[in-house]
């Protein structure tokens, strides 16, 4: 996905330049993104109607949807896809809320105050999701039923890691009553992988699945979908197992996705002869840098390679994009580092890329069948951060070097 800049999109909109800023700080324009003093737009961004219209009104009271449990992990990855269908979205929670969900309407409530809950929803909602809903009280049924009663009878229900076979009875049972009173639907997704810190999830793809159950089927109901949410998960040493190459870059691509303007991004990589291939994941990849250093991402990237390559590289792709970016990218002469300080090339070995002093991602050789690993291992991290630094002393200004 690429980003077109205010200009560009008042052209395509046939609307001024102010009027689009205007909206883009009403956070009326998703996915917008502001990069300095420069607003950066999705490319397939839909232009927003205008609220004076009264159709626009109705399409707000058609399109609203619930999220009980909002300040769950996989809010952040909802919320954005269901907007991009359209849906006016609302969050509830009985915990603080999360920071990065501030373009809804939030909630802080107690799930156990009823009467607190029916005097704040919604007139109307055309569907709801209850994350991880065995957390949320005793009294879940109940909780169901008054939010349902918002609905009308095209409505779903998604149950997010809700509930076990042991209730399947409990599930059947609203099911029948909700089916019987409005007709709504109500399905459930159940992440069979335990949700902690030592467990890399797919959130992207589990929101994914969300949706498809809200608006893809449309006669569905009592489905359960068991899934393991792709998890990956960290062993004794702080490391993942060595990844395939397409669950490698699923893995990467959502750590690049969470990175803010306050987040580092330190990076080293060898240029061999046969890496920066046209691959589609290998290009993915690069997008996703582009719009991480276009968010605001502190991304500083060393390349390492002989002087003797210099002339070869000159009209390489990837270095050209990348030096044309908001990327910081240096040069390294490798035969300077193999004379001086030869210790180094053994720690960046094929390259990785640093998270915040706070997680590695490793490549592996170019001869190995996996593609590589996530590492959070303190010593192993420290190690590359102090190389990296000392990487730096010899570094030169790419965009000079290749000029």
């Amino acid at each position: 996905m690429g980003y077109l800049t205010i200009k560009q999109f008042s052209e395509k909109w046939g609307i001024s330049e102010r009027r689009i800023i205007n909206l883009c700080r009403e956070n009326r324009i998703n996915g917008a993104i502001k990069n300095g003093m420069v607003w950066m737009i999705p490319e397939d961004t839909v232009k927003p109607a205008d609220k004076r219209s009264k159709i626009v009104e109705y399409i707000n009271t058609e399109k609203r949807i619930s999220i009980i449990n909002v300040n769950s992990e996989i809010s952040k990855y909802l919320v954005p896809l269901l907007q991009k269908n359209g849906y006016i979205v609302e969050g509830f929670s009985n915990k603080k809320i999360n920071e990065k969900l501030n373009t809804i309407k939030t909630n802080t409530i107690d799930y156990k105050n009823i009467q607190e809950m029916n005097k704040i929803l919604s007139k109307y909602y055309e569907g709801l999701i209850f994350i991880d809903i065995d957390d949320v009280t005793e009294n879940k049924e109940e909780i169901v039923n008054i939010f349902s009663d918002k609905m009308n009878c095209s409505s779903s229900i998604v149950l997010l890691n809700g509930l076990e076979s042991s209730k399947q009875k409990l599930e059947e049972k609203i099911c029948k009553d909700l089916k019987e009173k409005n007709g709504a639907r109500i399905n459930a997704i159940n992440i069979q992988t335990k949700i902690e810190n030592q467990t890399i999830l797919n959130y992207d793809e589990i929101a994914e699945d969300v949706v498809n159950l809200i608006i893809g089927f449309k006669n569905t109901t009592g489905t359960a979908i068991d899934t393991t949410g792709g998890a990956i998960e960290f062993e004794k040493n702080e490391r993942t197992r060595n990844l395939l190459t397409g669950e490698f870059y699923k893995t990467i691509n959502n750590y690049f996705k969470n990175l803010t303007k306050d987040s580092h991004m330190w990076c080293a990589s060898t240029m061999l002869e046969d890496e920066w291939t046209e691959e589609p994941l290998e290009m993915a990849f690069r997008v996703t840098n582009l719009e991480a250093a276009n968010r605001g991402v502190k991304l500083e990237r060393i390349f390492i390679f002989s002087k003797s390559k210099i002339q070869e590289f000159k009209n390489n792709k990837t270095l050209k994009i990348y030096m044309q970016s908001n990327i910081n990218t240096m040069f390294v002469d490798y035969d300077e580092i193999l004379e001086k300080e030869p210790e180094l090339l053994k720690i960046v070995g094929d390259g990785w890329d640093g998270i915040n002093q706070e997680t590695l991602i490793v490549d592996l050789p170019t001869n190995s069948k996996e593609r590589g690993y996530i590492s959070r291992n303190k010593k192993e991290i420290k190690n590359a951060y102090e190389c990296f630094k000392r990487l730096k002393t010899y570094a030169k200004d790419l965009k000079e070097i290749l000029k």
